[in-house]
């Protein structure tokens, strides 16, 4: 009996998976469309197949015809595996990013079942990379895991240990270091025996170790692998990647102390990053040259560098957690000369940082040193008081200052409540706001104007019922729009088009498409939950922003508030809604 009942479970689990498969294809028709392929690429195996899709990645179009066919020829014969191969040649040959999740996800969605070498192991792991790049680093992790489990049941080493080599890098920035020199020594082992097949895999696991060693305080075999790294570069002719372990090396000397040897390795580091363009590393390049060149005495030049820093983090708006003691360097430089305007400058970009730091890392980050911190600052009053009760001070002038301190901080922590208040009371305003702006007649509008345009109000008429539509139509998302373009699309000149903003939308034309794109940002932010994912700088190229700068300006002189505020407060809020 039990035979028969293993044999039953057998066939209906069979039965039901053949069963989902079909229905996943035809629910999922509409996404998957594609047109026919011809009829003499029907007939070809999938080795041909897949073959012409490899042998054509120059050329996508004669590629993605062959990747169509193959897809086509496993659909008909209800392949699962097969049809991931197919989804997994559209991702290697999409230059779209939205479109390439697209195919992950279908990956993911049809491969779950599966236990080959590479499915579903190898969607899990490719997805994984596109999270971490788009700074979603939970998600990452989230993924890193599921890979290296699949791998793992599956036999697939490589992957395994492609996702291990991640997870230890993922575990780095985080702050838990111990663990990932574990994971990351044990990467080395695999890919150092293979390093002929896979170079880049074994340089790049060789940074990473060099990394994590320094990071324990494991600096001499820090030294050692760097030494080693950069041989090796020259060795496999990846020549450019020398640099990384001379970067790695400078962070290392800084931290024994060598500062004069730590300054000529990271200023090599910086000489190449410009010219090859890596704005993140070489902004950690720039934060130890001015480290070490403090070190050396040499302040002014100390704060060049940090100045530098900050200059690239407004470029690429991405900045790591240890870096944020950057803009406290500047902060008390500045507060050291008197200096209220750079102060004030440098204690709003810690701000940001802190805003943008709490994004991409709140559910990650263990520790990061805020040395602002109140509770930090009274825990040395404390330590302060301690030594003169037992003797050590005894300057009343030290008691009074500390008086003075905690006085300031008391005050700096109720105006920063109150700014906290007045920043949540302007968020649930812009939350509960009605996203359709208010409709009014043009002929009332007209009438109730009385200006002196010399302007038939024919004219008038025609043209704000253009801007009517053009605001419908979100025309106001491209980049390149001005008023001239806009003038000669409506069949006027920008002259006029200007007087008859400035009269009737009341704001200048620069200040009308900026409200409008800030507007249709708070929309998608509310209704797009893959748009609320996006970084600052995607968010303000999707609107029609050609600098983030730009973005983040304009959305607080209209609300109050920084996009990055709005955003965490949103995500807060419709979490909050769903619970309920």
């Amino acid at each position: 009996m039990s035979c028969v009942i293993a044999f039953f479970q057998k066939n209906i689990k069979l039965f039901f998976t053949s069963f989902l498969t079909i229905l996943l294809l035809f629910n999922n028709a509409d996404l998957f469309a594609y047109q026919a392929p011809s009829d003499s690429l029907s007939t070809k195996e999938y080795s041909y197949l897949k073959k012409m899709v490899y042998k054509s990645t120059q050329d996508s179009s004669k590629a993605i015809l062959y990747a169509k066919s193959y897809l086509n020829k496993a659909k008909i014969d209800i392949d699962t595996v097969k049809i991931v191969n197919g989804f997994f040649f559209f991702s290697i040959i999409t230059k779209d990013e939205k479109t390439i999740e697209k195919y992950l996800d279908s990956m993911i969605l049809y491969s779950k079942n599966l236990n080959t070498k590479l499915y579903p192991a190898l969607p899990y792991f490719n997805k994984g990379k596109m999270e971490y790049n788009k700074g979603n680093f939970k998600k990452a992790l989230d993924l890193y895991l599921k890979t290296n489990e699949k791998a793992k049941k599956s036999g697939n080493t490589h992957l395994f240990y492609a996702s291990k080599k991640s997870i230890g890098i993922l575990k780095s920035r985080i702050g838990e270091y111990p663990t990932a020199l574990k994971e990351l020594r044990q990467c080395y082992q695999y890919f150092s025996k293979r390093k002929k097949e896979k170079p880049g895999n074994y340089l790049r696991t060789l940074f990473a170790l060099s990394d994590a060693y320094n990071l324990n305080k494991k600096l001499d075999s820090a030294t050692y692998i760097n030494v080693l790294g950069y041989t090796e570069s020259i060795t496999f002719k990846d020549e450019d990647f020398r640099h990384y372990f001379t970067l790695n090396e400078g962070i290392n000397l800084f931290d024994k102390k060598d500062f004069a040897i730590a300054r000529d390795s990271l200023a090599n580091a910086i000489k190449e990053f410009k010219i090859n363009g890596d704005k993140a590393n070489l902004s950690m390049a720039y934060f130890f040259y001015g480290k070490t060149l403090s070190a050396l005495g040499q302040e002014k030049d100390a704060i060049s560098s940090h100045i530098k820093v900050d200059e690239i983090f407004q470029e690429i708006d991405e900045i790591m957690p240890n870096n944020r003691e950057n803009y406290e360097i500047l902060i008390n430089y500045y507060k050291k000369l008197g200096d209220k305007d750079n102060q004030l400058k440098y204690i709003q970009q810690l701000i940001t940082v802190d805003s943008i730091l709490h994004t991409n890392y709140r559910y990650l980050i263990k520790e990061v040193v805020q040395n602002y911190d109140t509770p930090r600052l009274l825990s040395e009053k404390q330590k302060i008081i301690d030594s003169l009760e037992t003797g050590k001070k005894t300057s009343y002038t030290i008691i009074s200052i500390l008086g003075i301190v905690c006085l300031s901080l008391f005050i700096l922590w109720l105006i920063n409540r109150k700014r906290q208040k007045k920043y949540k009371r302007r968020f649930e305003e812009l939350y509960h706001k009605k996203d359709a702006p208010e409709e009014h007649d043009t002929k009332t509008i007209i009438q109730k104007k009385k200006t002196k345009l010399t302007i038939p109000e024919e004219s008038i008429k025609e043209i704000l019922n253009k801007l009517t539509i053009f605001e419908n139509e979100l025309g106001f998302m491209r980049s390149d729009l001005s008023i001239t373009l806009l003038a000669k699309k409506f069949g006027t000149n920008s002259k006029y088009l200007s007087k008859i903003i400035n009269t009737y939308k009341e704001k200048s034309f620069n200040h009308y498409i900026n409200d409008l794109r800030i507007h249709q940002s708070i929309i998608k932010l509310k209704t797009d939950s893959k748009f609320r994912n996006y970084t600052i700088k995607a968010i303000a190229e999707e609107i029609g922003f050609n600098t983030t700068d730009a973005f983040s300006k304009a959305f607080y002189k209209q609300n109050g508030i920084h996009p990055s505020y709005f955003i965490k407060e949103l995500e807060k809020q419709l979490k909050t809604t769903q619970k309920h």
